[in-house]
């Protein structure tokens, strides 16, 4: 036993060595093929690209291609039946974001040279670990900014153009309804229902959507997790549910 063991370490460290052996062969290869970066050009870009409409259309297929790809994903049957959180709900615009910023970078990559990669995803890092802010969203839109603004600087207004127009139209319909948490308690089982069936009325009324609902038999609680339009603040959605609860026995509270 003990020397077929040295015989596979003996063999194991054979073809290390010779693996490295080889590995220093390529070197001076790679190192004489490397391209230097001053001479590295990223050509066409400028106002140009507009006549380009290979270019343009590739560009169309590409987002289509890397949305409908996102939302499956973050669409799956498995996702939807676990969502109980409010990130959950933001979650599918993170994932439809992260998307055309991986696109865009690899697009323009792919056009124009991989220098552009490793200025994007190095401005990119910056932001994320230098960057205080809290919310996700926030994050990767002022990704999508300077994503737009790199464009802009290394001439391809076309792009930046683009992307932007893309971005909006994104934040457009992805921020047409906002989640928000809402906790029910009582001592009563029976105030509480009554108080979750208020909740479903006013939503009714005020064209809110409820993403979840979980109950709680053994704290008499209630958690539910409303939609409502974005153009409604947090402070009008108070102030509807104060109007029907406020003469209730019954402790609520909003949150995201």
């Amino acid at each position: 036993m003990k020397i077929t063991k040295l015989i596979c370490s003996a063999a194991v460290l054979i073809l290390l060595m010779a693996g490295v052996a080889w590995a220093q062969s390529l070197v001076p290869d790679a190192v004489n093929n490397m391209p230097i970066t001053n001479e590295v050009n990223i050509g066409g870009g400028g106002w140009g690209q507009v006549y380009n409409l290979a270019e343009l259309a590739a560009f169309a297929v590409d987002v289509l291609l890397a949305l409908v790809l996102a939302a499956a994903i973050s669409q799956h049957p498995v996702r939807r039946t676990a969502r109980s959180r409010t990130i959950d709900f933001i979650m599918p615009r993170l994932f439809a974001f992260y998307a055309l910023i991986g696109m865009a970078v690899g697009f323009l990559v792919d056009q124009h040279g991989y220098i552009i990669g490793f200025v994007i995803f190095g401005i990119g890092a910056l932001l994320r670990f230098r960057s205080n802010l809290d919310d996700p969203i926030d994050t990767v839109e002022m990704i999508l900014v300077t994503v737009v603004g790199l464009c802009v600087g290394l001439n391809f207004p076309v792009m930046a153009i683009l992307i932007a127009v893309v971005s909006w139209v994104l934040i457009w319909i992805a921020g047409r309804h906002r989640p928000i948490e809402l906790r029910l308690q009582s001592e009563s089982s029976e105030v509480l229902e009554t108080g979750i069936e208020r909740v479903r009325q006013i939503a009714r009324q005020e064209g809110w959507k409820e993403a979840f609902a979980h109950r709680s038999h053994s704290k008499n609680a209630a958690r539910l997790i409303l939609l409502h339009p974005s153009a409604v603040a947090e402070e009008g959605v108070e102030a509807a549910l104060l109007k029907e609860l406020d003469d209730m026995d019954l402790t609520w509270r909003l949150g995201l």
